[in-house]
């Protein structure tokens, strides 16, 4: 499907081919980053990972990471605007830095340069369940705050305010699927490999269930704290510098590392799946 187009763009001469890709993905984290969807630390971390996926798995692989950054903007964008304005609980909002970048995109750049060198349909499924995992856990998050009830702790299934750790709800968790077999069907279509349709169910899989574990990490784990008015918040110090009181998880465990460990939650989950049934 894309060989004649993999053929104008990486068959160029030596430093054309690198070059022109690492040009158009500067453009694209530029534009990103003047629209403040993406920090200068971002900015720059998208631009290499976004190299790396480019260079190691072509255009197939660059069009599914697009996927990914495209729906997830679209997303937050319609989540804006259909819903008002609230108290910031997270503790990052506005333009995602580097950790936030790296936090869902390193395993599937990792995926992609273990792809370059070894050719393996292992890392072809490890990249999908990367890309499926993001996604899916983002427009979890997103939309689940367009949802007219009010979300439950996945951990004690009491009511808890909008984005809350471990709060989910029946419309996020439904997205969230949406989301991760979008990117199996798409992963299936780029990628023509043996047994695509079977590797495309475990990448499903494995993207929503590290969806889940986002969520159950996020409700058992993850630092939650109070502010000096007693209100949950995910930000260790306010705006004025002053601690906040840690309630419950652990100091280290923040919203970045819990993204983290749950993308490769997903990408071992998938590629264990795949071992064992092919």
């Amino acid at each position: 499907m894309f060989e004649k187009l993999n053929t104008l763009i990486f068959g160029l001469r030596w430093p054309l081919a690198p070059l022109s890709i690492f040009v158009f993905m500067s453009l694209v984290a530029l534009t990103a980053y003047f629209r403040k969807h993406l920090s200068l630390s971002g900015a720059i971390a998208a631009v290499l990972l976004g190299f790396a996926v480019a260079w190691c798995l072509r255009t197939e692989g660059f069009l599914l990471f697009m996927f990914f950054y495209v729906s997830s903007n679209i997303a937050g964008r319609i989540r804006k605007v259909r819903t008002a304005p609230s108290r910031e609980i997270e503790q990052k909002s506005g333009a995602r830095d580097h950790l936030q970048v790296l936090a869902n995109g390193l395993m599937a750049a990792l995926a992609a340069v273990y792809w370059y060198y070894s050719a393996s349909v292992t890392a072809l499924v490890m990249f999908g369940a990367a890309v499926a995992e993001a996604l899916s856990d983002t427009l979890a998050g997103e939309i689940g705050r367009l949802s007219y009830t009010k979300p439950v702790s996945i951990v004690t299934r009491r009511p808890v305010e909008n984005g809350v750790s471990g709060g989910v709800t029946a419309l996020g968790t439904f997205a969230g699927f949406c989301a991760s077999a979008c990117v199996a069907i798409l992963w299936s279509a780029f990628f023509r490999t043996d047994n695509s349709t079977i590797q495309a169910i475990f990448i499903c899989l494995g993207g929503f269930a590290g969806c889940i574990a986002d969520s159950l990490l996020g409700g058992f784990v993850q630092a939650v704290y109070t502010d000096k008015e007693g209100r949950y918040t995910e930000k260790a110090f306010d705006a004025e510098g002053n601690a906040n009181a840690l309630v419950r998880g652990l100091p280290w465990m923040d919203n970045d590392m819990v993204n983290f460990i749950s993308n490769t939650f997903a990408v071992v989950l998938s590629t264990a799946l795949y071992l064992v049934i092919r």
